[in-house]
């Protein structure tokens, strides 16, 4: 019943990365097992039938894997993931040592007396902290997110007295019961010989039996709510105000994902996402902008795996929280209500199929650690995984093909009237009070009974630099040895650095440096001089503002910006081939026409 993903991939060069990915997580667990999952978790790193105690840290250590960094593992409401990460491929003792650390994660932990009373100590300490305010502010969320649900108590730190109480063959329990090769993925990806690594993990893994009685694999539904559910928490420690806003929905059965029909919802998704996003980027430009951030998507439902959520988030002054909810619900309804216009999605169709053609342009320069995620994701999620080349060529014929109507419809159904969740987290002050769970009702009633207008969004058909200037003159060409560079020296006096790489197929990296920096102002103007960096892009360039810039480089692979340091003044950006020229408009509107 194992599942394993096995790919040859050269870069980086001479690494591989291993993972063993369960179906498993605190889920699985009974109120008297709350936290064994996470603590299992722990004890694969104390001892195992091939390496006992220490030795696999030890071992891997002395071969220059550093825990915490190439060896790590976490644990959550759905899923358990175990990872070693640039394993050398140069030396075959060391990768079948991988390997069989990843069989005994899998089925030959020792889960002996001492280390399990030892870890005891450690987790406590964990559990004191409880990873820091957003675990606690979670532990207040989860039961008023998910009323009747099993998601409301199963946070993974789990509970102190499991911890401190429970006994050994709980744990060696639990672990037989649910570490078992139907519900685990083995990833394998690098640059080795894929056939010789398959028949590897065939002949390791293929001997770890089944049992023939095993405990169904539940995933346990969310209820939906006719009214709205309102959840606030707060923690001394949270640094600022965040409103989330969720409109719940079915998630996509896993056989639909993986059909065309299930990948052109994702796009639809996708472009509404991206429509809402620009919309909350204009509003922030406004001076008196109701949020500090705002983004809209559609995904899980927080963090559950069986209900998703069309779902906005806010950050907010701690004296706006109404304002900003009532700015969250007024955009929805703005979009359910008249939908997106064909200039919004002409921008947002041109990016997303720009995105997928710079992914197919550079599709053999992709690290391992993608294909890893990606292939944890197949397993855990079941996220479809046809490849770039299906994904760029799918897109290609099909986006054009869909009108902005079918993503109109689609937000209509998304954004409901039942089924809303507003959940709310701050700081924790004595002089900070929160609006109460009825004001926040309110709100949400009052701007659903608004008389809203249509959205009203310019269309921009100008280029970038509308007056071109003369062409300036290379006056001086010489070659660097040392570095494999051309150097030219321009009439104003600009050095010009070229140099060929092989990092990327379709990608220019620009970089630009001088000597000066806010030093040569920190005394007469501190606090200006310190912000300068902060603020020199927020009025866009040129003839376009900050939200009128990514309108006119819709499609395009480009960006530039000026960036002040304490002793330097720099410029940085990027592009395609295809968009070189555009990156350097925007550096010279940068020098010419700064907003």
């Amino acid at each position: 019943g194992l599942t394993y993903y096995i790919r040859h991939n050269s870069l980086p060069e001479n690494r591989a990365d291993f993972y063993i990915a369960q179906r498993v997580g605190s889920m699985q667990e009974e109120d008297n097992q709350a936290g064994l999952a996470h603590f299992l978790e722990h004890m694969a790193f104390n001892g195992t039938k091939n390496f006992p105690g220490k030795r696999m840290l030890n071992y891997l250590q002395d071969n220059g894997i550093k825990f915490g960094t190439n060896i790590n593992a976490y644990t959550s409401f759905d899923e358990t993931v175990y990872y070693l990460t640039n394993i050398t491929t140069t030396n075959a003792n060391l990768m079948d040592s991988a390997l069989l650390v990843l069989y005994d994660w899998s089925s030959a932990i020792s889960l002996e007396e001492e280390e399990l009373e030892n870890e005891r100590g450690v987790i406590r300490e964990e559990w004191r902290t409880r990873g820091g305010a957003q675990q606690r502010l979670w532990d207040q969320l989860l039961p008023k997110m998910y009323p009747d649900s099993k998601y409301a108590h199963r946070m993974p730190i789990g509970s102190i007295d499991v911890i401190n109480n429970f006994k050994p063959e709980e744990i060696r329990a639990y672990y037989h019961k649910w570490y078992r090769p139907d519900l685990q993925g083995i990833i394998v990806v690098g640059d080795f010989d894929a056939d010789e690594m398959e028949q590897k993990v065939i002949d390791l893994f293929s001997t770890i039996p089944l049992d023939t009685d095993i405990a169904e694999r539940k995933y346990y539904p969310v209820p939906d709510n006719k009214e709205p559910v309102v959840a606030i928490a707060t923690d001394k420690e949270a640094r600022s105000t965040s409103i989330m806003m969720f409109y719940k929905h079915d998630a996509m059965p896993d056989e639909i994902k993986n059909t065309q029909a299930g990948y052109l919802t994702q796009y639809i998704l996708n472009a509404a996402s991206a429509m809402m996003n620009q919309r909350f980027d204009e509003i922030l430009q406004k001076p008196d902008a109701p949020f500090t951030s705002a983004y809209a998507y559609d995904g899980d439902y927080f963090v559950a795996k069986t209900k998703d959520a069309w779902t906005v988030v806010a950050g907010s002054a701690e004296d706006k929280i109404e304002d900003a909810l009532a700015a969250m619900v007024r955009e929805s309804e703005r979009a359910k209500q008249y939908g997106f216009t064909a200039g919004e999605y002409e921008i947002a169709r041109t990016n997303i199929l720009k995105n997928y053609e710079d992914s197919y342009n550079n599709r053999d320069k992709q690290r391992n650690s993608t294909y890893s995620n990606e292939y944890v994701r197949a397993f855990t999620d079941g996220e479809p995984i046809p490849g770039i080349e299906f994904e760029y060529q799918f897109i290609q014929a099909v986006a054009p093909n869909i009108p902005v109507e079918a993503i109109n419809q689609t937000i209509q159904q998304l954004i409901g009237d039942e089924n809303i969740v507003i959940a709310i987290t701050g700081p924790d002050k004595e002089e900070l009070v929160y609006p109460s769970e009825e004001s926040l009702l309110a709100v949400l009633s009052e701007v659903k009974s608004e008389t809203i207008e249509p959205y009203t969004g310019e269309v921009i058909d100008e280029p970038l630099v509308s007056n071109p200037p003369a062409p300036g003159k290379i006056v001086k060409e010489e070659r660097d040895e040392e570095l494999d560079a051309t150097v030219w020296t321009l009439a104003n006096g600009i050095k010009v650095v070229l140099k060929n790489t092989d990092f990327k197929n379709d990608e220019i990296l620009m970089t630009a440096s001088s000597v000066g920096g806010f030093s040569q102002y920190a005394m007469q103007d501190p606090l200006n001089s310190k912000m300068m960096g902060s603020i020199i892009t927020l009025g866009g360039v040129g003839n376009f503002s900050a939200t009128d810039l990514p309108k006119v480089l819709a499609g395009k692979t480009a960006s530039a910006a000026p960036s002040v340091s304490l002793t330097t003044q720099n410029f940085s950006g990027s592009s395609s081939i295809k968009d070189f020229e555009s990156m350097m408009q925007l550096v010279y509107l940068y020098f010419t026409s700064p907003r």
